[in-house]
């Protein structure tokens, strides 16, 4: 039995960089597609059927990416409450934002889907660009304000263990203000941060992936 749990958990360490690289390449899908939610209905939807293929690859990497979340998730949090102690409410309130940004990517697939079937199946192009824009603008809007508590519930925890190294403790404290500013110079800015705020926390999160496949199951 012990075995066996040190293998899921090293597994669940695992699944963070497995969802970050997940997401990144449907990122990487996006950026090569013509399909734009800022265009005519009829062309958007016109351009997403055209590239169909890519646009269900990058459904499929988004709720891929958001179990793997789930996943590591379930890991990080019992190495939280290791490091902070019982009752671990910094742990809980980690894991609970955690399955919270899960979600967020859960709901762009989701979204993302709906855009795909809307134009192919139900001849709406006006529904499938707005379901174009949610999921697009979905993670954009709501990863900000979720990394902000989480890495600083994380920084808790970490600055006061010896089981997070230093260097990592510090950076995701410095990483709490830094997504609450650009989170607030997103929402009322000229300037979209959406794309930078995502690939911050996908990078904290390969960081963090990182800090505990070196840790073992300590």
């Amino acid at each position: 039995m012990t075995g066996d749990r040190t293998v899921w958990e090293r597994l669940g360490a695992y699944a963070g960089v497995c969802a970050v690289l997940a997401l990144g390449i449907g990122y990487a899908i996006v950026f090569t597609t013509a399909a734009d939610p800022r265009a005519a209905d009829a062309d958007y939807a016109r351009a997403i059927l055209g590239e169909r293929m890519k646009w269900e690859w990058v459904t499929f990497v988004r709720l891929a990416g958001g179990t793997l979340i789930l996943w590591f998730m379930g890991t990080f949090a019992g190495r939280l409450r290791l490091a902070e102690g019982e009752p671990g409410r910094l742990a809980s309130a980690g894991f609970g934002l955690g399955v919270v940004w899960a979600g967020v990517w859960l709901l762009s697939g989701f979204f993302n889907s709906a855009a795909i079937r809307l134009a192919a199946d139900y001849g709406d192009p006006a529904g499938s660009r707005i379901a174009g824009v949610l999921a697009q603008e979905t993670p954009y809007a709501l990863t900000g304000c979720i990394s902000c508590a989480l890495v600083l519930a994380t920084a808790f925890v970490a600055l006061r263990s010896e089981r997070f190294p230093k260097s990592y403790a510090y950076t995701t404290a410095a990483l709490a203000p830094m997504f609450l500013v650009l989170a607030i110079a997103d929402w009322y800015g000229a300037t979209p941060l959406g794309p930078t705020i995502v690939g911050l926390a996908l990078l904290w999160m390969a960081a963090t992936s990182g800090v505990l496949i070196s840790r073992g199951t300590s």
